[in-house]
């Protein structure tokens, strides 16, 4: 019995010994995954990285990794070369291949979303506008059902008024998008030459660029928080 329990003794520590190793070993791996991630995708601060699935060493020994759910907290794209911040963009990795000795990373599928904040949208496209010089300009916020409220305005003698506002949907396509707006949204407003102007400007295409690589934009939705991006994608690479 004594001999038993020796024995049973030094299994539970060499398990705990097993364990505690795993998480070291996932700890360092994580820590270095995240720097290697900030170089490879110009970020400013390290992202969060969390490598799921146990025990981590046998899925390092197969150079396979489950999942991996990469955490940015601010990302800079941009719509038509005016700088956009994506804040707080989760994205989930899976069957991440490892190659070259470790040294890198590459997601057979990504998923991910994150949230432009309607100052932002504002701010990237009043600076879209102003480059046009026509004294048109808009804010955005929510008008619910998923729905963009466009708050018009416009600047004359340095001073910048709202003149209306209008519901609209936002349309995604070929990785353009466009402010889609019923001709009878939008208000009466100075007349149909100022109307003209407005629809010019409204049904212009954009495109948003600059995500990481291997990630394309797959939708955008109206929410109470803000606009929600949703990306997707193939070999996503995590480091250089």
């Amino acid at each position: 019995m004594r001999a038993l329990r020796i024995s049973l003794i030094v299994i539970v520590v060499l398990a705990v010994l097993a364990v505690v190793a795993d998480r070291v070993a996932l700890y360092v791996t994580q820590g270095e995954v995240a720097s290697r991630a900030q170089d490879r995708l110009g970020l400013e601060s390290e992202p969060s990285i969390s490598i799921k699935g146990f025990p981590f060493l046998t899925q390092v020994m197969g150079s396979q990794l489950d999942r991996v759910d990469l955490g940015i907290n601010s990302y800079q794209a941009s719509v038509d070369g005016q700088q956009l911040n994506i804040h707080d963009l989760d994205v989930q990795l899976t069957d991440v291949e490892l190659t070259s000795g470790y040294t890198s990373a590459v997601a057979s599928e990504a998923h991910g979303e994150g949230m432009i904040s309607y100052d932002e949208l504002t701010r990237a496209y009043g600076e879209l506008l102003a480059l046009q010089g026509n004294g048109f300009g808009v804010e955005f916020e929510y008008a619910g059902d998923g729905r963009l409220l466009l708050v018009l305005q416009a600047s004359a003698m340095g001073q910048t008024l709202d003149v209306g506002e209008a519901a609209g949907d936002l349309v995604l396509e070929n990785g353009t998008v466009t402010l889609s707006v019923a001709e009878e949204e939008i208000p009466d407003i100075g007349g149909e030459r100022v109307q003209q102007t407005v629809r010019e400007q409204l049904d212009q295409q954009r495109t948003i660029s600059g995500l990481p690589d291997g990630l394309g934009l797959t939708s955008l939705e109206p929410t109470e928080r803000g606009l929600k991006v949703t990306v997707d994608g193939e070999n996503m690479s995590l480091s250089e």
